[in-house]
């Protein structure tokens, strides 16, 4: 359901942005790593808007590992299906 790059691509440092839609439904979502404090930082949103101009937006941390990130799809798809 989400196009989501491999736990490397954040262990290197690198951020990551992507969408999701079904019809009318949109999630917008911007993953970066905190290599520092060994954590994903994730937050989305319902508005076809960029981060920065976003009004409401959820935010998450989950631990920078496989896990991690298998946990961190599986919120953004909880976050999906939740909003209506």
């Amino acid at each position: 359901m989400f196009d989501m790059q491999k736990l490397a691509y954040f262990t290197e440092g690198n951020r990551f942005a992507g969408s999701h839609t079904e019809g009318n439904r949109i999630i917008r979502y911007r993953v970066d790593p905190d290599r520092e404090n060994e954590k994903l930082l994730v937050w989305c949103w319902h508005e076809d808007k960029c981060f920065e101009k976003a009004k409401e937006k959820s935010e998450g941390s989950f631990p920078l590992t496989q896990d991690g990130l298998n946990a961190l799809i599986l919120w953004l798809q909880k976050e999906f299906k939740e909003h209506t």
